[in-house]
Parts: C-alpha cells; sequence; structure tokens
C-alpha cells in the first residue's frame, strides 16, 4: 500500500475538467468527490421485507448411494457393483456411516434442518433391516432430522411386506420403482431377472402395505420396444395407479451393455431417436388423456403428488452426497465423492472426505442452471421467481432465443411466465439447452469470459 501511495502524483492543486471528464456510451460525467462509498448495495434500496428469509431455515437434501444390485441392466451408467455376500454391503455401510460423521462435523450440519432424503443407486432395497437402521441412526446422530420427505428406490424381486414395514417405521414416505417396462421380452434384453408380473404385484404391495407415495419409471427406447410393446406398458403402468408416473429417455451410454450390444456390435436391435420421440409423444397423449397431469416434462402425476427432494436441488438448495459416486452442492461448489468404492473405503479409512472432484458456481453458473433446469423443466415458470433471484428479467436477457422459441411453436407467447406447448415437453431438454447455451452465450461476450 505504502509504494503505491509513493507512486500518486498529488503535486498542483487545480483540476482541468476537460483533462478529466469521463464520456462512456455516450454520457459524460465529472468527477466528484461528494460519496464515500463502503458497502453495496447503496443503502437507501435496503427494506424489511425480506426479514424473514434471513433468519428461516432454508434447510439441506441429503443423497445416499448405494451401489449394490442383484443384476447388471443392460442399459445402466450408474456406479453399481454386482452383490456377492453380505460382509460385503456391510463394509460399505461402516464407511458410509463413518463418512455421514466426518462430513456433518466439517461443514456444520447438525443445526440445519433436512427437507428430503433420497436412497437410490444401484438397488437400496437389497439392504437389511439391520444395515438400514444403522444408518439412518447415524443420520439422526449428526442431521436435523424432523418430517423430511424421505424417498428409497426398491426393485421387484427385493423386498416384501416385511422390509417394507420396517422401511415405513424408519420414517420412509416415498416408493420409487424401476419398473422400465411391462414386456416381458423388452425386460429380457434389458438382463432383468423379474417379469412383468412380478413388477405388477411388487407394486400392489407397496399399496396394500399404505403410507407410502409411490412413483415408477418407465423407459422409453429400450432395445427391443414397438410401439406395440411400448403402448402395453404405459396402460399397464397407468392401470397401476400410482400417484407418480416417470418416463426417462434411455440413452445408450459407452460404459453400458448395450452400448456393446448395440452400437458396437449390432447384436441386438435398438429403437431410433425418431422411434424414441413416438414413444414418448404416444405416452403423453395417453397420460393426459387419463387425467394425469404434467410435473416436470418427464413426470406425471395424480393427486398433486410431486417430487421434493427433485424440486429442491434444481432450485439450488444445498445437496449432501453420501456415499461412492453421489454428487452433492454446498454453497456454491457443486461436488462428487470417489467412484470407486475401494478408492472410497481408503479415504474414508484416513479420515478424510472422499471427494472426487468439484465445480465452483459462478453468478453466471447459477443463471444458467436456473434456465436448465427450472425455467424448463418445471411446466410453467414465473419470470417473478427468477427476478427476485437475480435482479433481472431473462425475458430481457435473451429476447432472441425466447421469440424464436415462441415463433417455432415451442414456448406459449406468455410473458409474465415461461409455459411449454406440447411440442416444447417433448422436446423439453432441447429448450432447456437453447434457454442455457443462449445465456452463456450473453454472457460470454464480457471481458471475463464465460465457457466451459
Amino acid at each position: 500500500m505504502a509504494k503505491f501511495l509513493n507512486t500518486v502524483d498529488l503535486s498542483g492543486t487545480s483540476v482541468d475538467p476537460d483533462k478529466i471528464m469521463l464520456n462512456i456510451n455516450g454520457i459524460s460525467g465529472l468527477p466528484t468527490r461528494e460519496e464515500f462509498y463502503t458497502n453495496y448495495p447503496f443503502y437507501k434500496y435496503w427494506n424489511n421485507s425480506r426479514n424473514d428469509r434471513l433468519l428461516a431455515d432454508e434447510g439441506v437434501n441429503i443423497y445416499i448411494h448405494i451401489p449394490f444390485c442383484i443384476q447388471i441392466c443392460d442399459y445402466c451408467f450408474y456406479m453399481k457393483e454386482q452383490i456377492k455376500s453380505k460382509d460385503q454391503v456391510e463394509e460399505y455401510v461402516d464407511h458410509l456411516c463413518r463418512e455421514i460423521e466426518m462430513v456433518s462435523k466439517k461443514f456444520n450440519m447438525a443445526g440445519r434442518n433436512v427437507n428430503s432424503i433420497y436412497v437410490g443407486g444401484g438397488t437400496p432395497s437389497v439392504l437389511t433391516e439391520k444395515q438400514f437402521k444403522k444408518i439412518l441412526e447415524t443420520l439422526h446422530q449428526h442431521h436435523r432430522i424432523v418430517d423430511p420427505e424421505f424417498a428409497f428406490e426398491a426393485e421387484p424381486g427385493t423386498f416384501n411386506k416385511s422390509k417394507l414395514e420396517w422401511l415405513k417405521q424408519c420414517g420412509v414416505n416415498r416408493i420409487s420403482m424401476g419398473v422400465q417396462s411391462f414386456d416381458d421380452e423388452v425386460i429380457r434384453l434389458s438382463s432383468r431377472k423379474h417379469t412383468a408380473l412380478q413388477a405388477i404385484n411388487a407394486i400392489k404391495t407397496v399399496q396394500d402395505i399404505g403410507g407410502f407415495e409411490v412413483n415408477i419409471d418407465l423407459l422409453s427406447g429400450l432395445a427391443g420396444e414397438t410401439m406395440s410393446s411400448w403402448v402395453q406398458s404405459v396402460e399397464t403402468a397407468m392401470a397401476q395407479q400410482t400417484d407418480m408416473l416417470t418416463i426417462y429417455k434411455m440413452k445408450t451410454y459407452s460404459n453400458t451393455a448395450f452400448f456393446k450390444k448395440g452400437v458396437y456390435n449390432k447384436e441386438i436391435e435398438l429403437p431410433t431417436l425418431s422411434d424414441e420421440i413416438m414413444f414418448f409423444e404416444k405416452a403423453l397423449d395417453m397420460l393426459l388423456s387419463e387425467g394425469y397431469g404434467l410435473w416436470s416434462t418427464f413426470a406425471f402425476t395424480r393427486n398433486g403428488a410431486q417430487s421434493r427432494y427433485i424440486e429442491n436441488t434444481w432450485r439450488n438448495q444445498d445437496m449432501i452426497a453420501y456415499g461412492a459416486s453421489s454428487f452433492g452442492k454446498i454453497g456454491v461448489f457443486n461436488y462428487q465423492n470417489l467412484n470407486n468404492v475401494q478408492a472410497y473405503f481408503e479415504k474414508v479409512k484416513k479420515n478424510e472426505i472422499p471427494i472426487y472432484r468439484t465445480f465452483q458456481m459462478s453468478y453466471k453458473d447459477m443463471i444458467a442452471k436456473e434456465l436448465l433446469l427450472c425455467a424448463a423443466r418445471l411446466l410453467s415458470y414465473r419470470k417473478e421467481e427468477f427476478i427476485e433471484k437475480f435482479g433481472f428479467d431473462y425475458f430481457d436477457l435473451i429476447p432472441e432465443a425466447i421469440d424464436e422459441l415462441v415463433n417455432k411453436g415451442y414456448i406459449t407467447a406468455d410473458r409474465d411466465e415461461l409455459v411449454l406447448t406440447k411440442q416444447g415437453v417433448i422436446f423439453g431438454d432441447f429448450v432447456a439447452m437453447t434457454l442455457a447455451s443462449s445465456a452463456k452465450k450473453v454472457f460470454a461476450k464480457d471481458a471475463i469470459g464465460f465457457s466451459y
């Protein structure tokens, strides 16, 4: 600081206005020493309308990854291991509980309310009662858990009434089943072990026990799928009258058996992209005609059911990730745990948090994320919500992209909220990427730059 002051020329007492006047973007201005800035935004803009937001606990969400499966599905790209013994799972649970303790203490999680818990995989329903209760006891020791949405993934053939009863006693209130198809040949080509009838009976078992919101997943575009088999699966899914029905697009990733069999070796025939579009459009028409509502561009709801976990994380709430390969977010940092179970064990044994990689979100990243995940995936997105978060209207940020999406029939012309048309729902991720990439291009024009 002293060196800097010594370089300033303080000689002279008069100033020539013509020499020091600024002219920026056509606006001229003389300098002044009238103000003394110590803060931003300036105090005159402060008021008490958001005091409650400061005092409120936004809470956190928890994701727990259980990587073990009784089968390895040919389309699955998630980190998983085939279950070989009870001891294999016991060892994982021990390390998982140790990680929960370390992370909670490191990031002071004990005082923050837990809004939702999601136990995914893999196949979490392979856990025994003792194993699950150990995880739950550790969570309660290190988190404030009062009345969260508590979702648990379960596969047909891996649970019975007894398991469902103790899951309910432990606070689980949402069961999500990855049925994927109700056609036995399509199921067989995916290397899954259950039949369509077993899946139907599993859904009925959950419903008979009661106390659970039930979601089932279908995958559009699996190997062997035809329009006839797809319509049968959708009709069967609707007949189960679950609270939610989610339809994911099957994507062939390079680390899957489908890629080797269908793309590389041509041993099986995978539906084309055009086929998959027709599958989803057909399902959309069928579900809406039967009274299902759209919750997101791929989730259909009855009786107002929704996934609080998904919506909370889309809306940028913190998500604490536990288990190998799990993804989380704390503050402006997105992170992923080590995606190898043995490497995960080694870190935890050393009392080190098993983080593999991180990404620090800038304000621009948050805007792109909001447009990518909320503005297009949630069926209606009020611009007031965006303005409250970011201080400006996204219609003004990317007017050309908005106008083009309106003109080509992807969104309506409503200027108060962003509403997708049927075409926009079918191509929801395309709309989302169009909005987000348009914003990123606007940001990239500044001196700082914006690319990844």
